[in-house]
């Protein structure tokens, strides 16, 4: 039986927990500064006049009902909406003399990414191993990311320049780069699909500031008010903050317990996972035409089976066979389907990137084969919730050249900022590359031959060749053992890392003091 919302869910401190976590920021443009405390006193000084400035989920929620209210307008305002966001390495936190950070529970976080880099994946030599990063790298002593967002370049920049100057000297600048909207496919990423379409929703009351709304997301789907949004399941919002009640691996609706840190401070506080990730668009492109001709089959189509979407964001779910624009025009649509009705994977392949990373109705866990098939389904959905992740990234780097696409090789640098909240990056982001994305035996009924995620895929060490089974058209019949080698990664990590995102109140009376 479904949670009964009137029972009440937890009342959320949007005026502490920073912005973009549970309501992404509003952006075009974001530039990201990642820094090394050079000054602790200095610097504490920085962040109380800085304090001031960060912008809140109280505030990014009251502009995103402004936007809402005002859509319908003939006459389309440009809102110059600015968002400033602060975070900190576990090196960060030992800078500012922050004490018992050995109470801090999650163990990769305090290990850093390039520490777990290789766990994850990544190569261990060459251009995408940690040693030559951009930033983030090996020995770095990389202590914080400041985020700045807007509507366009000058009026981040701007902003940014500010920042930096009320910095002064307290701070080294280790990095300073902008991601930015693509103008001419606005919400696609550089390979051309539709991103950020699957989010979890989050439970969690908001009356307390917006008394006109109860919930933060609100119960859309009539027909199942475990989901916010049809497909979209409703998630405790211990997941993504510290202080509130989780999820219960064996229930989809029952509130867990609440979820803590480690250290009281942590409380309306999160992890955040940055990760700079180069898209080799011009290969991959390159790599669809060769194979699609070699099987007789639509490129398009076969980037589809890669993916698990169409460009336009239809699941192959619903349109295995065909494109359907008209339904990705609908946003309620996108997502309404589960992996039950395809359990051979005819429609949407087992390695397809979205039902690897989401796998949500999958039978994701060997179960007591005395149980019935929707049983364990039940079982396995109500365990994925516990894996969830929020993601609020932006694309960098300019569209692909002519140059480029005549020649099939990348030359210049694009790709997708990832950024991810979660309150366990081990049982959240790691676990989500670890054994669903890079395990070729995820799901365990796809009996050992799914093969890597085909997109974020990684097969760890230095052959970076990887197994697909999945490219052949198997909708409504055909051979499930069509298995093709990805010959190399079309996405390399060239940076990034583990941060922890204060509240507004711990910044103010932990962080500058």
């Amino acid at each position: 039986m479904a949670y009964d919302r009137n029972k009440g869910e937890d009342n959320l401190a949007l005026d502490q927990i920073q912005g973009d976590v549970l309501v992404g920021l509003q952006k075009d443009y974001q530039r990201f500064i990642a820094f090394q405390i050079i000054d602790r006193v200095r610097f504490k000084q920085f962040l109380r006049n800085l304090a001031p400035i960060i912008t809140t989920t109280q505030k990014v929620l009251e502009r995103e009902f402004t936007i809402q209210l005002l859509k319908k307008n003939p006459n389309k305002e440009v809102f110059l909406f600015t968002g400033v966001n602060i975070s900190f390495t576990f090196s960060g936190l030992v800078e500012l003399g922050l004490p018992n950070l050995g109470k801090i529970k999650d163990a990769s976080f305090r290990a850093g990414l390039p520490a777990r880099s290789a766990a994850i994946g990544d190569p261990t030599i060459g251009p995408a191993s940690p040693a030559n990063w951009i930033i983030g790298k090996s020995g770095q002593n990389l202590h914080g990311l400041i985020m700045v967002t807007g509507p366009n370049g000058p009026v981040v920049n701007d902003l940014a320049a500010s920042i930096l100057a009320l910095a002064g000297n307290s701070l080294n600048k280790l990095y300073n780069e902008a991601g930015l909207t693509r103008r001419h496919d606005r919400g696609h990423e550089h390979f051309g699909y539709k991103d950020g379409v699957s989010q979890p929703g989050i439970r969690g009351e908001i009356g307390g500031f917006f008394p006109k709304h109860k919930f933060l997301t609100p119960s859309l789907n009539g027909s199942d008010p475990s989901q916010a949004s049809p497909g979209s399941a409703l998630v405790w919002p211990g997941e993504f903050v510290f202080g509130y009640h989780g999820q219960t691996p064996s229930n989809m609706d029952a509130p867990g317990p609440v979820v803590e840190g480690g250290i009281p401070w942590m409380k309306d506080g999160t992890y955040m996972v940055f990760r700079r990730l180069k898209q080799l668009v011009p290969e991959f492109n390159r790599f669809l035409a060769e194979l699609s001709a070699k099987l007789g089959i639509d490129e398009q189509l076969l980037g589809a089976r890669m993916v698990g979407r169409w460009k336009s964001g239809a699941p192959l779910a619903i349109a295995p066979i065909q494109d359907n624009p008209l339904l990705a025009r609908e946003e309620l649509s996108l997502n309404d389907f589960k992996f039950a009705p395809d359990p051979s994977a005819r429609r949407c392949p087992f390695a397809a990137h979205i039902r690897k990373a989401n796998p949500r109705d999958d039978i994701t866990f060997v179960t007591n084969n005395k149980i019935t098939d929707g049983e364990q389904r039940s079982q396995s959905e109500a365990d994925n919730q516990t894996h969830r992740i929020l993601r609020r990234g932006i694309p960098f780097g300019e569209d692909v050249s002519r140059e480029e696409q005549i020649g099939g090789i990348t030359t210049i640098d694009r790709g997708l900022m990832f950024v991810s909240y979660q309150t366990s990056i081990e049982n959240q982001f790691e676990f989500i590359l670890q054994k669903w994305v890079n395990d070729p035996a995820f799901p365990p009924s796809s009996e050992g031959r799914a093969g890597h995620d085909p997109i974020l895929g990684q097969n760890s060490g230095a052959t970076r060749a990887r197994k697909f089974n999945g490219a052949a058209v198997t909708y409504p019949i055909g051979s499930n053992q069509t298995i093709v080698t990805l010959p190399s990664d079309f996405v390399q990590a060239t940076g990034g890392g583990y941060f922890f995102v204060p509240s507004t109140s711990a910044l103010v009376d932990v962080f500058s003091v």
